[in-house]
């Protein structure tokens, strides 16, 4: 039963991200139509004419320089670096009415290429690796690009963006976009963004003054008093249950963790439902012997789980709390 409720489980979301990436094309086509702003390296083609006449007065096809000019015919060097096409259009008609004294010339400006951007994705995803991006294209397009996040091994709510430029990192939640259609998660690519997908880490581990300690399949929703039935519960007169510690990793920092101290004897004997925390995935439970445990043995035992159990250890030692 609850191999079939996991496979069904990772159908719906594999459903849901084919949904969502569906969408990714449309949402580029978007970004890079009449609101795209001209950069270095783009390519436009300029052409000039006249209400009633016979040809185009002009015709051309200009880069735009490191600077972020053009060279137009007859027109000079322009700034548009920052401009729309319809701004340089603007800019481009006042001009040749100065200096040709064109009357109400019609100025038709297209990008015919856009400057060339490199982006990366990596981790669990089906094509991992570098890609030519357009300008306007977003997460959802360099998901698409990789393949999409491995179903059965990708952690989609500790996905990372690394920008180019910056080397900002973004923590994502893959999740709610693919899934829930969160489009704030959704970012424009800059070049050199490195969008990365870890492993998932869909267990969790107990460990301390259990009879059982161990790593155990995490299966939705899950509450600790779950984690310590796994581990066949209490060691009696050594286990310190009114000082239960979850470590919970922090969202985009890898190796730094929440403390939360839960008093699952007030759960167990007054029924304090706010006691029985709901865990998440890759959360370690820690049931001490004392009411002051040693953190430093916490993080030795927790980087020995990790490595016993083949989980990724990026960022793992060096535990911060």
């Amino acid at each position: 039963m609850r191999f079939m409720t996991h496979c069904c489980r990772n159908i719906m979301i594999g459903l849901a991200i084919l949904v969502g990436l569906a969408f990714a094309k449309p949402a580029m086509a978007q970004a890079s139509g009449s609101d795209y702003k001209l950069m270095p390296e783009d390519v436009i083609h300029i052409q000039v004419y006249r209400t009633n006449a016979s040809q185009d007065q002009i015709v051309a096809e200009v880069p735009v320089d490191r600077f972020g000019n053009v060279s137009a015919p007859f027109a000079g060097i322009v700034k548009v670096q920052g401009l729309t096409t319809t701004e340089v259009e603007t800019e481009l008609a006042k001009r040749y009415v100065e200096k040709l004294r064109l009357r109400d010339p019609i100025v038709s400006v297209t990008i015919v290429r856009y400057r060339r951007m490199m982006v990366s994705v990596g981790g669990q995803v089906n094509r991992p690796g570098q890609y030519e991006a357009r300008p306007g294209d977003t997460i959802l397009d360099l998901i698409n690009l990789g393949g999409g996040p491995a179903i059965d091994r990708a952690d989609y709510k500790r996905a990372t963006l690394q920008r180019g430029k910056s080397r900002e990192v973004i923590p994502l939640d893959l999740y709610a976009l693919l899934v829930q259609g969160d489009t704030s998660q959704n970012f424009v690519l800059e070049d050199g963004d490195i969008l990365t997908v870890p492993r998932s880490r869909n267990t969790i581990v107990v460990l301390g003054a259990v009879m059982q300690p161990g790593t155990f399949q995490y299966e939705e929703p899950m509450h600790l008093s779950d984690a310590i039935a796994l581990a066949h519960g209490e060691i009696r007169y050594r286990s310190r249950f009114s000082r239960t510690l979850i470590l919970r990793e922090k969202p985009g920092l890898p190796g730094q963790y929440y403390r939360i101290v839960a008093n699952f004897v007030r759960f167990v004997k007054q029924n304090d439902q706010s006691q029985n925390i709901e865990l998440q995935p890759g959360d370690f439970v820690y049931v001490p012997e004392t009411d002051t445990p040693d953190l430093q043995q916490i993080s030795g035992m927790i980087n020995t789980a990790w490595i016993i159990n083949s989980v990724t250890t990026n960022g793992i030692l060096g535990i911060k709390f």
